[in-house]
Parts: structure tokens; C-alpha cells; sequence
């Protein structure tokens, strides 16, 4: 047994098993099994009433893919439960799924932490102040668009705005698509919009703008509200379709070709442009079922076609600031030894991909690189 797994099991801190379980996504019995211990034994452990041994953290390192360290105490620790975040629904997930989530947000705010002592990340500013609630999704929409100097016209990459008005937008893989399309929180003041790794860029444009609604209008969150869901898809629906322009864009019969060539030119889905008609009145309900049933027919309501150059707007915030702390004597390694989660699991988070070539050996043939 190695001397670091003597020293934590000293200085053990239960609530860091917990955060450690929850980003693997397993359940306290699932862990259990894998560690060769009762379900019991690992509740006691979480809540502090027994300490685990250094044979027994050893295990648990193992299982849940994290250095020993990780389970130590001393360091900064944020703890979100759902009523912190807005989740769409709460049907739709499990309280499992929902926590594998939260904790990846929780690991982030340790990563911008000790950013923080190093640099100096965009201040807080998207327009409207946070904190309070903002009234009428469209008209808080058109204030938010006229703070952004953006009058009229498509939001040209709505991350970046964000990223740089001090918004961190992420994305975190271990997030089922088909459950948790994107969710957002504002834990000690930082806003935070996390996204599932899939998905059609369009439709997650529209998330983006959704979750920065829920930001502005719901300091109080509520999960799987519907009035809070309707809310925030008016927010969104201003913001990057606003009544006073596009309603005189739309086709004045809903057919997916000219419907497609506005809907790219504003950067949302075919399906969100046909909603939007609806609001406004230029569609009925007839042409909206009508379009709808067409669009699932050609599989575009989860898999719109988008131009082969788009590549969809992706997060650069955390990339940058972990270069620029690199540069003023934090380097990524010495970041992931601080937070004792790995280089793997660091890059993974912040969403940095390995770009080295990756050995491959062929079995009786030699080998090669994947280049």
C-alpha cells in the first residue's frame, strides 16, 4: 500500500468519495460491489461515520478512475443539489444522471477557482444584471440584444458572446444527449451553461440562448417548471429570432426549403423557426403539425443537415485561460496535480482533445500511428 493512501485515509474528506461517485455516475451500491464492501460501509463512509482504510481508498481510486489524493480535505469544494440548477425535466432523468451532472460542474468551479488565483477571468456582464428576475422573456431578449449592440440581424456565435461576458459554456460528455439535452446554474456567481456532447449545432444554439433565459429570468430555479420551460424558450425564441424581423422573412407557406434557407441564416432549426411562425401568427396549427410531421419523416428533428463547413459553436473560454495560466507559472500539469484528478480527466473537462498521434499496434502486421 503506497504512503499517499496512509496519508489521506488520515485526512480523509467523505465529502470527496461522494463528488467521486457521482462523477462516475454509480450509485452507492454500485460502488460497493466494486470495491469489495457493503453498501452501508460506503454510506457511513460519505457521511463520516467510519473512515475508510488505505486499502480501501486504494479501491475506491481504482474504481472511480481519480489519484488517491483526490479523496483528501484542505481544498475548496462547491456542493450543487438540483434545486441549484435548471433542469428541463425531472421525468426525463434519473436523480443519478441529474447528480453525474451537477458533479462534473462542481469539479469545474475548482478548475475556474484556481484559474482565478492566476488570472483574471471576463467579468459577469450579459447585459441585465443576474440575481433578480428580469419580467417579460421578450422584452428582457430585445435589452439583452441592444446591450450587445446587436439590433438586428443573427447573433453571430452566441458562445463567444458569452464567454466573453464572463458566461462559462462546457461541455461534459458524460451527459446523455437524449436526457439532458443542456442545464445551466450560477454557483457563487460564476454562470455556468453545460451542454451535452451531441446534438444538432441549431438546436443547441437555441439551448444556449434557453439556459441564458433561465439566467436572467429565474434567479430561483425550479426544476422541470413548465411556466420557467415556456419562459425560456420565449427568451430564447426573441433573442435569436426577434418578432420585429423575422416574422416578414418567413414563407407565407411553411415548406422546408425556404423555411431552411431562413433558418440557417439565423442559426436555428428548421423546427424552431416553425414554432416561431406559430407564435406569431403566421402559422396555424394545422401547417405546424403538417411541417412537423414532414421534418420527423426526413429524421431533421434531432439530425438537421447543417453546411459541411459549420462545425457548430464550440466552447474556448477555459482552453484560453488555461493557456494563458500556463504562461504565468500555472501549467496544465501542475493544475491537475493541484486538483489531483489527473491530466486526463483535466483535459477531458475542459474539452481539449490529445492531438498527439496515437499508437496502434497490429496484431502480426507490426505497427502504425493513427495519424
Amino acid at each position: 500500500m503506497s504512503t499517499d493512501a496512509f496519508a489521506v485515509a488520515r485526512a480523509f474528506d467523505p465529502a470527496r468519495l461522494t463528488m467521486a461517485r457521482e462523477l462516475a455516475g454509480l450509485r452507492k451500491r454500485e460502488l460497493a460491489d466494486r470495491i469489495d464492501r457493503t453498501a452501508a460501509a460506503v454510506s457511513q463512509y460519505e457521511l463520516g461515520q467510519s473512515r475508510p482504510s488505505a486499502e480501501t481508498l486504494g479501491r475506491c481510486a481504482r474504481a472511480l478512475d481519480l489519484p488517491v489524493g483526490f479523496f483528501t480535505s484542505g481544498r475548496p469544494h462547491l456542493r450543487l443539489d438540483t434545486a441549484h440548477a435548471h433542469f428541463r425535466s425531472l421525468r426525463a432523468t434519473t436523480a443519478v444522471q441529474r447528480q453525474q451532472a451537477l458533479a462534473h460542474v462542481e469539479l469545474l468551479w475548482e478548475v475556474t477557482d484556481q484559474l482565478e488565483r492566476v488570472i483574471e477571468l471576463p467579468a459577469v456582464d450579459v447585459g441585465l444584471p443576474l440575481g433578480m428576475p428580469h419580467g417579460d422573456p421578450a422584452a428582457a431578449a430585445r435589452t439583452t440584444r441592444k446591450a450587445w449592440h446587436q439590433p438586428t440581424g443573427p447573433v453571430v456565435h452566441l458562445v463567444r458572446n458569452l464567454e466573453a461576458r464572463g458566461i462559462v459554456v462546457t461541455r461534459i460528455p458524460a451527459v446523455d444527449a437524449e436526457t439532458i439535452d443542456a442545464f445551466s446554474a450560477a454557483p457563487h456567481g460564476r454562470p455556468v451553461i453545460a451542454l451535452s456532447g451531441k446534438g444538432n449545432p441549431m438546436r443547441q444554439r437555441f439551448s444556449v440562448a434557453h439556459e441564458l433565459g433561465h439566467l436572467l429570468l429565474h434567479p430561483d430555479p425550479a426544476p422541470g417548471s413548465g411556466h420557467h420551460e415556456r419562459e425560456a424558450n420565449a427568451f430564447a425564441a426573441e433573442l435569436l429570432m426577434p418578432a420585429a424581423e423575422i416574422g416578414d422573412r418567413l414563407p407565407a407557406r411553411a415548406e422546408v426549403p425556404a423555411l431552411k434557407e431562413v433558418a440557417d441564416g439565423y442559426g436555428v432549426s428548421v423546427a424552431a423557426l416553425v414554432y416561431r411562425g406559430k407564435d406569431l401568427g403566421v402559422y396555424n396549427d394545422t401547417a405546424v403539425r403538417r411541417m412537423m410531421a414532414t421534418l420527423g419523416r426526413l429524421g431533421w428533428t434531432t439530425r438537421e443537415p447543417v453546411r459541411a463547413d459549420y462545425r457548430g459553436e464550440e466552447p474556448e473560454l477555459l482552453v484560453r485561460a488555461v493557456e494563458l495560466a500556463a504562461a504565468h507559472g500555472l501549467p496544465l500539469p501542475r493544475l491537475a496535480a493541484t486538483l489531483h484528478i489527473g491530466l486526463p480527466r483535466l483535459r477531458g473537462l475542459l474539452g481539449m482533445h490529445d492531438s498527439r498521434p496515437r499508437l496502434r499496434l497490429i496484431h502480426g502486421s507490426g505497427g502504425g500511428l493513427d495519424e
